[in-house]
């Protein structure tokens, strides 16, 4: 590892530490396991279509997968997987509720649902872009990246905005305020 590079694993696990013993409503570990729904999605996946198990690097935003090569239609199928799974949880947790509705449960649903919407927007490094990249042909690959850029830059000054003009909980406020960070962050170290 990189002298330069060696400080940003120990910060993300400092936050993640910090986040996680001052989160009361369990969010952060309902948006961990939902992750970890997303990014188990994708690996399977990726089983089925290279018979071998994809090599996982981390990363400050998630994981890439790495091992044998893809088809165009098998890297679609692996892409759109992770957000299939977290579809399929939510589904699951709605149908657990009807038997015995919780709030909690109610709550990890709609947390897996936005999970899997969140990572099929068309910017940077989400499925949805990638997903984008693979059903266009190449000669669009300029025009969408420029396309892509705007409509970021509008998500992110837009988020924060409508967070602070609705009535939402400072939590919620919070989130809409990190999400589109976490975009213009991603899209730097790409």
């Amino acid at each position: 590892m990189r002298k330069e590079n060696s400080v940003l694993p120990v910060l993300a696990c400092a936050a993640l530490a910090a986040g996680l013993l001052w989160d009361p409503m369990g969010l952060l570990r309902m948006a961990l396991l939902c992750s970890a729904v997303h990014e188990a999605g994708h690996m399977f996946v990726w089983r089925l279509c290279a018979g071998r198990w994809p090599r996982p690097q981390p990363g400050l935003g998630g994981f890439s997968l790495h091992g044998a090569p893809l088809s165009a239609g098998q890297e679609l199928a692996v892409l759109c997987a992770g957000p299939g799974a977290n579809f399929l949880l939510a589904a699951a947790l709605c149908l657990m509720a009807l038997h015995r509705a919780r709030y909690g449960v109610y709550f990890l649903a709609a947390v897996s649902l936005c999970t899997g919407l969140y990572n099929l927007l068309p910017f940077g490094v989400l499925d949805g872009a990638r997903i984008l990249e693979n059903l266009l042909p190449a000669r669009f690959a300029g025009p969408l990246y420029r396309v892509q850029r705007a409509l970021l830059w509008a998500f992110c000054l837009a988020a924060p905005a409508l967070a602070f003009a609705l009535p939402l909980p400072a939590a919620a406020r919070v989130a809409a305020i990190l999400a589109p960070g976490y975009l213009l962050a991603q899209g730097r170290a790409r």
